[in-house]
């Protein structure tokens, strides 16, 4: 009997996850703890592990943005944005690392913004 193959997407997915130099922190998202990434470190992270592309085979020469917006369409990443956007009294930047997200309402990038995204487990829930 054949294995069945998994999606090169699925195990890059996994890779990226799973590896301890993508830097990443919990957050709480819809009511769910969830591990999340910011989108400049993912950046960061292909452009000094180059070898993690080489999961994709044929796709491994494609741009950062395109190979995210590939797992943004299988629902394999899901962005995400901050819940709270204002300044806390007393503050003079937004948290780096916010606590709370919720998914991102639109899906076309709006420049000057910081996007957080979070890998996908097998939870249906998210």
């Amino acid at each position: 009997k054949q294995a069945v193959k998994k999606d090169v997407y699925q195990v890059f997915a996994e890779k990226v996850r799973d590896h301890k130099e993508l830097v990443s922190r919990w957050a709480v998202l819809q009511e769910t703890r969830v591990e999340y990434f910011r989108g400049k470190d993912f950046v960061n992270f292909l452009k000094n592990h180059p070898e993690v592309k080489d999961i994709l085979e044929s796709d491994r020469n494609l741009e950062t943005e395109d190979i995210a917006n590939i797992l943004l369409g299988k629902n394999l990443l899901v962005r995400c944005d901050r819940v709270v956007k204002t300044l806390r009294p007393g503050k003079k930047k937004l948290s780096t690392w916010p606590a709370h997200l919720e998914i991102f309402p639109v899906i076309i990038p709006l420049p000057n913004t910081v996007t957080f995204a979070m890998v996908r487990k097998d939870d249906p829930m998210i």
